[in-house]
């Protein structure tokens, strides 16, 4: 009896346990190989079947699935590795605990000195996940707490901010089918989105308006040990709020916030401060 049919009858699954009474055999080869990938940096095809008890050319169209959704990439001589999707869904689970349990005093400072609503975001694929806030409650309510949120990083200050941390190969990596469509987005090609991140870099901070019609957002990215995944601050305001006139205060305050949060992430770890890159490759 294969592997699937011993868990369809109702034997002991992956973890030790009976299968669920609506098992799915594709579902589940699939889980099956990802957490292979999580395991090991490559396979192929005929060691997928392998695993799987399966026929190469059931392996074969279970890999191209997972390739479509990103979560494999197929390298040289046919061979398949991680692929962006997975590598996020990795560095969010290895990525410390204790940097949303620093960064939450912060943005809580940020709130209270800006007026605004802060949040720290990290980039999944070409998505930037609020990972916590707090909110700035004001009689709009527009710029409300977005937490646990994931949304297009091209339209927000913070996904942007993270966005130009990456190099241009990096981020081309994240788009092969160009930018998504979204409502209020004024960047809609991957060069218009190259050209606003070039001009981030060099000023050190994003602004958006992009992911709502009435907020504005200010980003900053963090500094933070290699292998960690990128992420950021922001503070965000109803329009009718926005504090246009004192935006070099915003980013005094924000810049501010990610070196304070920095220096305590290298302290808890006993590491050494990032220090800021002299710009992405290319």
């Amino acid at each position: 009896m294969t592997a699937q049919h011993a868990n369809a009858a109702g034997m002991p699954g992956p973890d030790g346990g009976e299968a669920p009474a609506y098992h799915i055999a594709s579902v589940g080869r699939a889980l099956t190989l990802l957490s292979a990938f999580i395991e090991r940096p490559q396979l192929t095809v005929s060691e997928a079947a392998g695993l799987l008890c399966v026929a190469p050319s059931t392996a074969h169209r279970l890999l191209q699935m997972l390739l479509h959704h990103r979560f494999v990439e197929q390298g040289e001589r046919r061979v398949y590795v991680r692929g962006p999707a997975l590598v996020s869904l990795t560095e969010a689970a290895d990525r410390a605990p204790d940097v949303e349990s620093v960064a939450l005093p912060h943005l809580q400072r940020l709130r209270d000195e800006l007026q605004g609503t802060a949040h720290l975001l990290a980039l999944e694929g070409n998505g930037a996940r609020f990972l916590t806030g707090v909110e700035w409650r004001d009689e709009t309510r527009i710029a409300s707490s977005r937490v646990g949120w994931l949304l297009p990083a091209h339209t927000l200050a913070g996904g942007k901010a993270m966005l130009a941390r990456l190099s241009r190969a990096q981020t081309e990596s994240l788009f092969p089918d160009g930018l998504p469509v979204t409502r209020y987005a004024r960047v809609r090609t991957l060069p218009q989105l190259q050209a606003e991140l070039a001009d981030i870099r060099s000023r050190g901070y994003a602004r958006s308006r992009e992911a709502h019609e009435n907020v504005t957002a200010i980003g900053v990215a963090l500094r933070l040990p290699p292998g960690t995944g990128p992420m950021a601050l922001s503070v965000a305001w109803s329009d009718t709020r926005f504090p246009g006139r004192q935006e070099d205060h915003v980013v005094d305050a924000l810049q501010a916030a990610v070196q304070k949060i920095s220096l305590e992430l290298a302290q808890r770890g006993g590491g050494h401060l990032p220090g800021e890159p002299p710009g992405p490759p290319e």
